[in-house]
């Protein structure tokens, strides 16, 4: 049964698998190394892959009843975490860095790159966003403009193993309880601190933007994320959602709307209570 275009669910005599067809090899590869360094140490929060004779191909036992992650949950944050924090922690044992297949993020350029795209459909969106347009541009662009001057710091940073796409439905929820980290896809080198960073501007919409309740119950977000907390001031889901829109038919498109609206007008009534709290973490 297919599932999506490059994705299928299927009956064998083993059981039922689940399969991904990667239009690269190299895309595919990448998926298969981390994978494979993940298993030769035992790491339990990854779904085994079953050998394939064709290398486009990644393939896993499928995962009955399982379901994604609930953000919005105390425990699923918590496991969530705990399994980024443990991914993290695999550069003590795999030299990550040394390897030639996994590319290095470069946050400050990504974030500068969804910036231009956004300003460059001015038109567009500003008809559906009007005043608020300029908001998300003026958060962004004072993010920016402190990366900017963070990027002359040489201090030596820690680096390791990133995810790279820590949206809730690639934590999955199995029937027992547990959670597995799923989709090495965008798997990335870099800085541990700003995938927590990332994984927050996930989880706070879930939370009404509630800082200090996700930094209370999680120290240990605290311990390493506060030097680039402010990190959390660029409005990275407006930008990616709102640039997502453009995509869209215009039946698909005004079904998507019921949703982005209220969410951005929900987002920027808290942005500054979120930009108080930052500073006052900070300071």
């Amino acid at each position: 049964m297919q599932i999506k275009n490059n994705i299928w669910k299927q009956e064998t005599s083993k059981g039922t698998l689940f399969i991904k067809k990667y239009d690269s090899s190299t895309s595919a590869e990448k998926v298969k190394f981390i994978h494979r360094q993940l298993e030769a140490i035992e790491f339990p929060y990854v779904i085994p892959l079953i050998k394939s004779k064709d290398p486009d191909l990644l393939i896993q036992k499928w995962q009955k009843h399982s379901s994604s992650a609930d953000f919005s949950k105390a425990k699923h944050r918590k496991d969530a975490l705990h399994i980024l924090k443990s991914l993290h922690d695999t550069g003590n044992v795999i030299d990550w860095k040394s390897n030639y297949i996994i590319p290095r993020q470069h946050l400050y350029q990504k974030w500068n790159a969804r910036l231009e795209r956004f300003l460059n459909n001015e038109k567009e969106l500003v008809p559906y966003l009007q005043h608020a347009f300029y908001d998300i541009t003026l958060y962004a662009n004072n993010v920016l403009k402190q990366m900017r001057k963070q990027q002359n710091d040489r201090a030596k940073k820690r680096v390791t193993l990133l995810h790279g796409d820590v949206v809730h439905h690639n934590f999955l929820v199995l029937n027992d309880g547990s959670m597995k980290l799923i989709d090495f896809d965008l798997g990335v080198i870099g800085d541990p601190s700003e995938e927590l960073i990332l994984w927050m501007h996930r989880v706070l919409p879930t939370i009404n933007y509630d800082l200090k309740l996700l930094m209370k119950e999680n120290p240990y977000l605290m311990q390493n994320c506060l030097p680039k907390l402010h990190y959390l001031q660029y409005p990275n889901e407006l930008l990616r959602e709102w640039l997502f829109v453009l995509h869209l038919g215009e039946i698909e498109r005004e079904a998507f709307l019921d949703y982005l609206m209220p969410f951005t007008e929900k987002a920027l009534r808290h942005w500054p209570a979120l930009m108080n709290e930052i500073e006052i973490f900070q300071s």
